[in-house]
């Protein structure tokens, strides 16, 4: 179980806390056992001595670099917690447990049979990974291996449809930006249709103008001075692109979002990744507000359309 890596998923810190917790809890169990092993046999004779479990030791480090190349290491639980408050100015998180302790094989009355397991996880901005390796531990490793998948893999994916469907999500922003800017402009003209050519000013009263222009200058200034604002909220979710083919017909390349390497990594909410759950909550709170204002802009225009000779 080397090199697992878990793909398309939003890593958060309260996922990395989980997994952290979930180490914590293992290594306290097997700690306990291993104090009740001692206590058990602390007052006999060596040669009377009776392990269930021998030479036990655990230990689970926290590791955190962070982009000024500083790199701590600590085994303080609340320590690793206290330094994941700022999550933009780190750069990797690694977390590893050791368990190792001696049994007894069959047929023997010494603990002569050697168990370890080794657990380790490398949080990266776009990628984590799990290393777990064991001896005579196996059914063990796979049972943490498993929980730690379902713990992670529980996390929203990273391809949702906030990226998936960021078009509709855009235009919506841009169209309501427009729908405001056209009520702006129609309110201007029409407090100055004295001072306008006459031909602009019976355009005024013209259904075809006003709603089908409403909606060209909605769609075209709407994109142009807003388009921006949601391009750079979304920038850091957004897949990158590669080069798809030449179009003739613009003399220009195309270049679509490569979607099998962006489903292939995670989303790490460290680095620049650290505000990628705010994005997209904010990305969602502007859509549910514009999606209803632009349908609401429709349903005035087809009642225009209805009602204007």
């Amino acid at each position: 179980m080397n090199n697992n890596k878990v793909i398309n998923k939003q890593i958060s810190i309260n996922s990395i806390i989980e997994v952290a917790k979930y180490l914590e809890n293992h290594k306290a169990e097997y700690d306990k056992q291993f104090e009740l092993e001692e206590n058990k046999n602390k007052n006999i004779p060596y040669g009377e001595k009776n392990y269930k479990y021998e030479y036990g030791d655990t230990s689970l480090k926290y590791t955190i670099e962070f982009k000024n190349g500083q790199n701590i290491e600590e085994s303080d639980f609340n320590w690793f917690v206290g330094n994941l408050n700022r999550p933009e100015d780190i750069n990797s998180i690694s977390l590893d447990l050791y368990i190792k302790f001696n049994t007894k094989s069959p047929n023997s009355t010494v603990n002569d049979l050697y168990n370890r397991i080794t657990v380790s996880l490398w949080f990266r901005e776009a990628d984590v990974t799990i290393n777990i390796d064991t001896s005579n531990q196996e059914h063990e490793a796979h049972c943490i291996y498993s929980d730690i998948m379902n713990i992670l893999e529980n996390a929203p994916d990273r391809y949702d449809k906030i990226v998936k469907h960021r078009k509709i999500r855009i235009q919506c922003f841009t169209i309501t930006v427009g729908i405001i800017i056209s009520y702006i402009l129609y309110l201007v003209l029409k407090i100055n249709v004295d001072k306008l050519p006459e031909m602009v000013a019976q355009y005024l009263n013209n259904k075809y103008v006003l709603i089908f222009g409403q909606w060209f200058v909605a769609i075209v200034f709407g994109n142009v001075l807003s388009y921006w604002f949601m391009l750079n909220i979304y920038r850091p979710l957004l897949p990158e692109t590669r080069y798809s083919g030449f179009n003739y017909t613009t003399n220009r390349g195309n270049y679509a979002d490569d979607i099998d390497e962006y489903l292939q990594h995670s989303e790490v909410h460290i680095g620049r990744y650290a505000d990628a759950e705010k994005r997209r909550s904010k990305i969602e709170k502007i859509y549910k507000v514009t999606r209803i204002i632009v349908l609401i802009q429709l349903l005035i225009s087809i009642i225009l359309f209805l009602v204007l000779k």
